[in-house]
């Protein structure tokens, strides 16, 4: 039997450096919702907030607030930290490391 795989964080392990796969926050959102069979606009009058607010968020245009994460949590059962780990996760994986591959630690 296969074992299924979390979307949120798909890890490999090459070299003893850890590598992640991020999944914006907003996808497992939107999917969430579809699991439920809830709709964006339902989940925003729910929670107090514009749809245009959830639809961005599932659209991935927008990023998940700690207000916003406990909302979700409050209406969806995850808990805030959840869904401002997968917010952090996304964020991470998206610094260019080669850009700043030159920043060495400063003496002390």
């Amino acid at each position: 039997m296969a074992q299924k795989m979390s979307r949120s964080s798909i890890i490999i392990e090459r070299n003893k450096m850890l590598h992640t796969t991020q999944i914006h926050p907003g996808h497992v959102l939107g999917d969430e919702l579809s699991e439920r069979q809830i709709t964006q606009s339902a989940l925003a009058h729910h929670i107090g907030v514009l749809s245009k607010t959830i639809n961005e968020i599932c659209r991935g245009k927008r990023g998940i607030s700690a207000e916003m994460a406990v909302k979700l949590s409050l209406a969806l059962g995850a808990t805030p930290q959840f869904w401002l780990n997968l917010q952090k996760n996304w964020e991470l994986g998206r610094v260019k490391r080669i850009k700043i591959a030159r920043i060495k630690p400063m003496a002390a």
